[in-house]
């Protein structure tokens, strides 16, 4: 293994991952059978925040930053001149597992630009998973990013080896998203969202009935909204956030300040992040 390497695709796949904020681990509690890794079932994950977001207790990374979307908020944007990077799945495995057996991490938080299609990305991130539950008997927590357009096939697995799954709704209103991601839509992350709740409501159902019935996404599922890069208020975006735990059930909703990563004329004209206050009175709204 070129260790070089790898410590390279580190430093890029790990900082372009710290502006998605949405991974907490509240409400896992996957035991640990067979004498395998690591456990969360005592009382979740003990996680904290350094200052630029990055979640210090779960390996918080892209499988690639290789992207076929031109999101104008994202870092990773297909039309971004950055330097870019892929890790193979059994890269992602073997660091999670030496990263866990060093005391480094208790889980994984893994999402992914999208490369070729939604379920080519999809099927890796869901085979990460399963390496670890499967061959390395892995009992940490995890946190799967859903890719839009997934095939709810996919969706289906993905919830049998992770702890959460999240999609990210990035921009609360339908008429931003459309201005700032021309290429995704609310209906394309709305549709996964569906699914993941139903196939929750299903799976807990029939465990009253079938106490061996595999759980899914038992953690439940979460999204992130991103702060004044469309020019939403503060009132739209509690609607929104609102709607979505009703509709969807969601454990979380996650609200991320715009950083300016990008140059754009339909981007807010921001030389400095959106102000952290605005952040913490939404989750206090959110909280109430």
């Amino acid at each position: 293994m070129n260790y070089d390497r790898i410590n390279e695709k580190l430093t890029i796949l790990a900082d372009a991952a710290k502006y998605d904020v949405s991974c907490s681990s509240s409400g896992g509690n996957r035991k640990n059978t067979h004498k395998g890794l690591g456990n969360s079932a005592p009382s979740g994950i003990c996680h904290t925040y350094t200052e630029d977001g990055r979640c210090v207790s779960l390996l918080k990374i892209l499988l690639t930053n290789h992207c076929i979307y031109d999101c104008i908020y994202c870092v990773s944007r297909k039309s971004n001149d950055i330097k870019r990077a892929a890790f193979t799945v059994d890269e992602v495995v073997d660091l999670t597992i030496n990263f866990y057996r060093r005391n480094y991490i208790e889980g994984l938080f893994l999402s992914s630009g999208i490369f070729k299609n939604a379920d080519y990305t999809m099927e890796r991130l869901i085979l990460i998973a399963k390496k670890l539950r499967t061959e390395h008997r892995f009992n940490g927590y995890i946190h799967l990013k859903t890719i839009p357009n997934a095939s709810p096939e996919l969706l289906q697995e993905a919830g049998l080896w992770a702890d959460r799954l999240s999609i990210n709704m990035e921009i609360p209103t339908v008429s931003g998203l459309k201005l700032l991601a021309p290429d995704k839509s609310h209906e394309q992350m709305i549709q996964p969202m569906n699914h993941i709740k139903n196939s929750i409501v299903q799976a807990q159902s029939e465990r009253k009935i079938i106490k061996s019935t595999p759980k899914y996404a038992p953690a439940g599922q979460s999204t992130q909204f991103i702060i004044g890069a469309a020019g939403e208020n503060d009132v739209q975006i509690i609607l929104s956030a609102d709607h979505f735990y009703k509709q969807f059930q969601l454990k979380r909703v996650y609200y991320s300040g715009y950083v300016p990563v990008t140059a754009d004329s339909r981007l807010p004209a921001l030389t400095t992040p959106v102000p952290t206050i605005r952040e913490n009175r939404l989750y206090q709204a959110d909280w109430l």
